[in-house]
């Protein structure tokens, strides 16, 4: 295995490039040095294309250095009809992308470069040492090698295209460019030097974007009890909005509680919905199963078999299925004493509790914004962009991709895949 860390640390206290200033027309310009953008300047410059990449921040690829904890979850293992249908509601504009550089031809992309990858639990892929410094480091040793021009601390201010080309402005002057890849990410995880400027630039050429909210993103809730459980990780949690009209909105998956609310991989799922809702409801209320979807009549049969010794507490009985504080919390929620009696257990409290198990109620207040979220949900209108391209319909060899595009999945690579997929296209189509 290859010791990325002097690459990564060569990067991080890199001045810009030394790049020519309209002198020298680009074949390709690559506004944004993230995943998307750093992948559609290698397959571009694979081509032997003339590739610039500007990014405002001082090294390339910070957002990828966060990505997964550290550890970046790279992409899938499902088919592509499986992973489009798990990417609502447009999951299907993916498909062209997708068969360029899906699944296994991304993991043999990763794998020409130096980088092997993993799979250790039949569905997420990994780097192979479990560090996101490996990821940026094999495709900054990449780039290095196609002779790439990245100049960072760039901070473009305005696009333009005139005179048969593209001009890239930024405060020491302007580039010039036959293609444009707009690559600049979202909102999300502004630290990582995103700041919804792509958006901007696709309006200059026409487009139009979709409202946009953080997603992927951890929840507060208006109760207090989450933070008597911070130290468990509920496996399997479901969730579901209880709000009319938004009962099919559901999620499974592991559920986090934090100081203030809930995180964890079912709540950042579920989070793109919920931040449009907080927009018209102050509250959202929610509706959580702790148990691995065990449900009413399961529960009754699991009270009978207790009752066999009813000298045991309630909360100790409930201690045996959940970890000892959220035992004590739904005792709490049911109205009930922790010193309460199996003996003691009337059956209207033992109802009560177990509506309580079944459906435990959360509401929440808010969200951590786009600093703590992984994600944005909205962007520029699909319909505005050809997907057998990611080429714009309104401006000529414009293409915009990854996360300025109104496409977000869920938690388990679906995001990075889409973001390495979609700038891979793009590039193979400048050609």
């Amino acid at each position: 295995m290859r010791d990325w860390g002097g690459v990564v640390a060569k990067w991080a206290g890199m001045e810009s490039r030394q790049t020519s200033s309209g002198a020298h027309p680009y074949d390709v310009i690559v506004i944004g040095g993230g995943a998307s953008g750093l992948v559609a300047a290698i397959c571009a410059g694979r081509q032997g294309r003339r590739v610039l990449v500007c990014e405002r921040s001082s090294s390339p690829g910070r957002k990828i250095l966060a990505s997964g904890g550290q550890r970046c979850n790279l992409s899938n293992t499902l088919t592509t009809e499986e992973f489009m249908g798990r990417v609502k509601p447009h999951g299907r504009f993916m498909g062209p992308a997708l068969s360029q550089l899906g699944g296994a031809k991304l993991r043999e992309f990763f794998r020409e470069i130096g980088l092997e990858t993993v799979v250790h639990d039949g569905f997420r892929v990994w780097p192979e040492r479990r560090k996101s410094s490996d990821v940026l480091a094999a495709l900054v040793q990449e780039l290095e090698r196609l002779e790439v021009d990245i100049a960072t601390d760039c901070h473009v201010h305005e696009t333009r295209f005139e005179d048969g080309r593209f001009q890239v402005h930024y405060g020491g002057g302007a580039f010039h460019s036959n293609h444009l890849i707009l690559a600049t990410g979202g909102l999300a995880l502004p630290g990582s030097g995103s700041n919804g400027q792509g958006y901007g630039f696709a309006e200059t050429f026409g487009h139009k974007c979709t409202p946009r909210y953080p997603a992927g993103v951890p929840l507060v809730t208006a109760e207090e009890w989450p933070a008597k459980c911070t130290a468990h990780t509920i496996g399997k949690a479901r969730v579901t909005i209880d709000l009319p009209k938004c009962g099919k909105l559901a999620a499974v998956g592991d559920l986090i509680f934090t100081r203030n609310g809930i995180r964890g991989p079912v709540v950042l799922d579920i989070s793109r919905e919920i931040s449009p809702l907080l927009e018209k409801h102050t509250k959202v209320p929610l509706l959580f199963n702790l148990c691995k979807g065990r449900n009413q009549e399961e529960w009754q049969q699991l009270f009978k078999s207790w009752h066999k010794d009813g000298s045991q507490l309630v909360v100790d009985c409930l201690a045996q299925e959940l970890p000892k504080e959220l035992a004590e919390v739904m005792c709490e929620l049911g109205e009930l004493d922790n010193a309460t009696k199996l003996s003691q257990l009337s059956g209207r409290d033992r109802e009560r509790l177990i509506q309580v198990l079944v459906k435990t109620p959360l509401t929440v207040t808010g969200t951590t914004g786009y600093k703590g979220a992984f994600i944005t949900r909205g962007g520029v209108k699909l319909k505005e962009v050809r997907p057998e391209t990611m080429e714009s319909k309104l401006q000529k060899g414009l293409f915009i991709v990854g996360e300025v595009l109104d496409m977000d999945g869920p938690c388990g690579g679906f995001n990075l895949q889409w973001a390495f997929a979609s700038g891979w296209l793009a590039a193979l189509s400048t050609s």
